[in-house]
This record gives structure tokens, sequence and C-alpha cells, in this order.
């Protein structure tokens, strides 16, 4: 997906979601939701295995059975006809005012 791509897409409101997945199925979704031309995000750790005297360093979902998509309302109701998505949490603008209350 270009940048073009990107900026034409985002002239309607958008959201962060999460959508959840089967276990080590986050890359096969990720790579099939960014086919369909959404932005996705799966942070990823690296981390060192070893099998026998083999050590190597693989990558793993960070938060496990969990992609993070960035879409608009529209193309939420679309995706929640095939994929599991988490309920939004509202996130509270005067949460700064009632920390320096506490002060």
């Amino acid at each position: 997906m270009t940048s073009q791509d990107i900026k034409k897409q985002l002239k309607e409101p958008h959201f962060w979601n999460i959508v959840l997945t089967g276990q080590h199925a986050e890359p096969r979704t990720k790579a099939m939701l960014e086919a369909k031309g959404i932005i996705t995000w799966l942070p990823l750790a690296p981390v060192r295995r070893q099998w026998g005297r083999i050590l190597k360093e693989i990558h793993t979902p960070v938060i496990p059975r969990c992609v993070f998509v960035y879409i608009s309302n529209e193309e939420r109701n679309t995706l929640q006809k095939s994929y599991r998505l988490l309920q939004p949490e509202i996130i509270l603008q005067e949460l700064p005012d009632l920390c320096n209350q506490n002060k």
C-alpha cells in the first residue's frame, strides 16, 4: 500500500481496533488484512529459542492472538462479519483534569 492510498483512505475518520486471531495465526491474519488494503500493526519481539545445540532468534507477537487494525466504522462493520473484533474503549478526555485535582 502506497502513501497515496493511505492518504486517500484516511479522508473519513478511522480508529484503532483489535482483531482476535487463532493461536499462532497473527502473521497470516495480518497478511490477509493487508491484502484487503487495511492498515495493520503487529508488534513483534525477538526471542532466543534453542533446539538441541542450535540457538536461533525468532520474532514472536508481543500480544498473542491480537492484530491491531486502523479502520473506519464502515470497514469495522464489514470486518465483524469475518473476524472477531474487541469492543473499543472510550478514553475520557477529563482524565488529565482528574489527575491534577488529586495533587
